[in-house]
């Protein structure tokens, strides 16, 4: 008998289904066998049995394995749990609004499409480029941060890592957030808000700050604020308006805010026009232009000032080192800015 050249891998799910994965050059059998034998494909394109009616689900899976006989498809049943209940209890614990996004990964260039985004070259880009992990989740918190979580096929253990921030919102030059390894959920859900999630903040938090410094120094040398604006300069205003939006509100959750310090962030709020992003009148963008050149200094140095602090130890080689020169002055990339590609 030929050797098959698909496989279905089952997976148990705590809630009272069990999830099929297709895989294979010819999953197409696979997928074929699948709603064949029965299976529901679901929102989220998982195929799923449900176990509400054992008798019916006998059935499904005894069909399952004639109907993949047929097609020259291999079961196989995975020795542990599916990856979105962990998914679902690491969500859960976290604050905020997070929701967990399943990826199944059926070929190798699944991995490597979720490779590409990953920041930090580590044990999780190991894992994507050289294991078959069946399945990935993706841990979004409805304000940009994503983090992919795997679960180790040596161990058992889960894995999870931090995400590039779309780049049409910011170009990352700091060190990436270390990933965390756990044996559980529960220990999963405490190492990201101890260390991934603070990690992460302080990697975007430098991020910003050298982008905001770049971007005004070319600013500074290059262009003058009573020059008509051009699309290099009107792209690199609307980035600092963007990270000084995030700068103020970091400024202002330090306690106690000295009475000096709100007036000047006040100010900065009101000149740089943050209430109104993406609307700026061309008067607008004149006095805003002219407050960033005035005052966008001393607002880098408060917000470097408020950098949290580390919370991993300093690699002797980081990820992805910041720059160690300054180079002279070059127009910024001109960016659009209508949010994450993911």
């Amino acid at each position: 008998m030929p050797t098959p050249s698909a496989q279905i891998t089952l997976y148990l799910s705590a809630h009272n289904r069990i999830v099929a994965l297709p895989s294979g050059t010819g999953r197409r059998w696979a997928e074929t066998a699948l709603v064949l034998a029965g299976f529901t494909e679901t929102h989220d394109q998982i195929h799923s049995l449900f176990l509400d009616d054992p008798v019916r689900a006998r059935q499904v899976l005894t069909h399952l394995h004639h109907v993949a006989r047929d097609c020259q498809v291999a079961v196989a049943t995975h020795p542990r749990p599916y990856l979105g209940d962990t998914a679902a209890t690491i969500v859960a614990a976290l604050p905020g609004h997070w929701r967990a996004d399943m990826r199944d990964l059926r070929q190798q260039e699944d991995q490597d499409d979720l490779r590409d985004f990953l920041w930090e070259s580590g044990v999780l880009y190991g894992l994507l480029e050289s294991a078959r992990l069946g399945f990935a989740a993706v841990l979004r918190d409805g304000g940009g941060t994503e983090l992919l979580l795997v679960q180790r096929p040596s161990d058992g253990s889960y894995v999870a890592g931090a995400m590039l921030p779309s780049p049409d919102l910011l170009h990352v030059t700091g060190p990436a957030p270390r990933s965390v390894i756990a044996s559980d959920a529960r220990t999963m859900s405490r190492f990201i808000q101890a260390r991934l999630l603070p990690d992460y903040e302080r990697a975007v938090h430098l991020s910003r700050l050298h982008e905001a410094e770049r971007d005004l120094r070319w600013a500074q040398e290059v262009h003058e604020p009573d020059e008509a604006a051009t699309v290099e300069a009107e792209a690199a205003l609307y980035r600092f308006r963007t990270h000084a939006t995030a700068f103020i509100a970091t400024l202002r959750s330090s306690q106690p805010l000295p009475a000096a310090r709100a007036v000047f962030l006040d100010g900065m709020e009101d000149g740089l026009r943050l209430d109104e992003l993406d609307t700026l009148d061309p008067e607008a963008l004149t006095d805003a232009e002219a407050v960033w050149h005035a005052d966008g200094e001393t607002l880098i140095e408060l917000a470097r000032a408020a950098t949290p602090p580390p919370v991993t130890p300093v690699s002797a080689k980081p990820s992805s080192p910041g720059p160690q020169t300054q180079p002279p002055p070059v127009a910024p990339a001109f960016t659009t800015h209508t949010g994450p590609r993911r």
